[in-house]
């Protein structure tokens, strides 16, 4: 153990010490100090469906005007989504690569239960990107991308009796359990100037890794600090 951490231990045990003998003192509820001492940064919880312990395939679409301008959109939001999805504990997702071949053998597919069916999922979570951007309409000198994402989550399960017991002697069925939509700017702080050296290749990846991961959280926590976007460009 290192001496800043010894540091910290100490430092923690005598408030936590001063705290308990504050609350003696004062008959407080004692719960919403203890809060503040827990040796883990609070989360933020995902308002979309558990997917604990479940099988997951994940399905793109972006309109054709979108695709015209980004070719390979719909794969790399699938892999970069998958990716976080993995994050998570006890979660398992279909490979994007078997995804994008039963796309190819399947081009006229309009329910994505189908693909849940056919993948032996649990759960299939549809991502169809109404609009990405790097510049708004107009305006070539500066960079600021825009995306809105709707977000769908449909669970393949047996129906249930009266008393919630699955039948399993019967079917499965596609039962919808989320729908919404992400709409995500950046940088939030304002746009970037064309002559920063910040290349389109560069900032296109970025704000699809940020799209990725706003996305991720309508399934899986995440911290707090992750609010706060990450302006930093791999210019490779």
């Amino acid at each position: 153990m290192n001496p800043r951490t010894m540091t910290r231990m100490r430092r923690a045990a005598v408030l936590t010490t001063a705290l308990v003998g504050i609350i003696a003192l004062t008959g407080c509820d004692p719960r919403p100090f203890f809060y503040f001492l827990q040796p883990f940064e609070p989360t933020i919880p995902a308002p979309g469906p558990s997917l604990k312990g479940k099988k997951v395939v994940v399905l793109t679409h972006v309109t054709a005007t979108t695709q015209a301008h980004f070719p390979g959109l719909e794969r790399d939001l699938a892999r970069q989504f998958t990716s976080n999805l993995r994050k998570a504990k006890k979660v398992t997702v279909v490979e994007p690569e078997k995804v994008a071949t039963w796309i190819e053998g399947h081009p006229q597919w309009t329910d994505p239960s189908d693909a849940a069916r056919d993948f032996e999922a649990d759960f299939v979570i549809f991502l169809e990107i109404e609009q990405f951007q790097i510049q708004e309409p107009g305006d070539l000198n500066v960079l600021q991308g825009s995306a809105k994402v709707h977000i769908q989550a449909f669970e393949l399960a047996h129906p249930k009796n009266s008393k919630g017991k699955e039948l399993k002697d019967q079917p499965k069925e596609s039962l919808s359990k989320y729908d919404d939509y992400q709409e995500t700017t950046f940088p939030v702080r304002g746009p970037v100037p064309m002559d920063s050296g910040i290349g389109q290749a560069a900032f296109k990846n970025k704000l699809l890794q940020v799209v990725s991961n706003e996305c991720s959280w309508h399934f899986i926590e995440h911290a707090q600090e992750d609010v706060v976007q990450d302006v930093r460009f791999n210019q490779r």
